[in-house]
């Protein structure tokens, strides 16, 4: 069982960390999705501000500056809703209170981790930067059809692509499904690996892709193509003909090259934010790259 909060027009996944509207993921990164969920947790409280902080960035020192700034994106997309851009009440250097609507509703949540409508492990690691990257993705796509994650080797691809699924699961009706494409290197084993997460079968005398696009046809689903770059052709191919067959599906590659496919999405990922080499102790420590070293350091 998982809380489900609607709050007006709005809905908020607890578990998932996602807030959605008519069924679409809103464009609200994983921190401020976090401290909205605090105080709709604790609606009609004032909750202290290094309480909001611990829950949305655990283990991690931050400022309150880092939590104004989501407390301003999460109040701009309440304002979407009539009367939403007064649903957060501020007490002076003190925290926040939540007074909107809040409904909560408890019950079995399609797409949750280990249920038939996902392949997807819980992450091992919390996830760590890429606040930007994410909220950008997650606004892509519901308008795009393959968005292709582009970048060398050991940069995050994967980890942000996983990420990005986990948070928008909600919004596919038949799941979201991760294919990993690292240690093949035959390119007729691209369909096989597809057909074997999806659990198709392959029908005699019929080419497999046919068969998966058959498959795909009526289905609402993400799918997430990992490591690419090994099978570039193969994969390509594979992505034209599942999106000509299922217009209501999605891709997600990765990839340290673009795929070169009609309707590409791509989007270049970068490293992670380094400090400057003058800033201070406390600069220092804000820095996505140093957050992460130290993250991975304490396990």
């Amino acid at each position: 069982m998982t809380k489900i909060y609607e709050i007006g027009p709005f809905r908020l996944d607890s578990e998932a960390g996602v807030l959605s509207q008519a069924g679409i993921p809103v464009a609200l990164g994983s921190r401020a999705v976090a401290v909205l969920t605090t105080l709709v947790e604790r609606g009609n409280e004032f909750v202290q501000k290094g309480a909001i902080m611990d829950a949305a960035w655990p283990g991690v020192v931050v400022e309150e500056s880092n939590l104004a700034v989501q407390i301003s994106a999460i109040r701009r997309v309440l304002a979407q809703a009539p009367g939403g851009e007064r649903w957060i009440e501020t007490l002076a250097r003190r925290g926040y209170r939540f007074v909107g609507p809040v409904i909560e509703l408890l019950g079995d949540r399609q797409g949750s981790w280990g249920d038939k409508h996902t392949n997807l492990s819980e992450p091992l690691t919390s996830f760590i930067g890429r606040e930007r990257e994410l909220v950008e993705i997650k606004r892509l796509l519901p308008s795009t059809r393959l968005l292709t994650l582009v970048g060398i080797g050991g940069i995050g691809k994967t980890r942000l692509a996983l990420q990005v699924a986990a948070e928008v699961m909600d919004a596919y009706r038949d799941g979201v499904w991760l294919v990993e494409f690292g240690s093949i290197r035959d390119p007729l084993l691209v369909p096989t690996s597809v057909a074997q997460v999806l659990g198709v079968h392959e029908k005699s005398g019929t080419p497999l892709t046919d068969t998966l696009c058959v498959h795909l046809k009526a289905r609402q689903l993400l799918l997430v193509l990992d490591n690419c770059e090994h099978l570039p052709d193969a994969c390509a191919t594979l992505a034209d003909a599942i999106l000509g067959a299922a217009p209501e599906s999605t891709i997600i590659a990765t990839s340290r090259e673009p795929l070169h496919v009609a309707g590409e999405q791509i989007y270049p990922l970068q490293s992670l934010s380094l400090p400057e080499p003058s800033t201070d102790a406390e600069a220092v420590g804000r820095s996505e790259a140093v957050q992460l070293f130290v993250e991975r350091a304490r396990r």
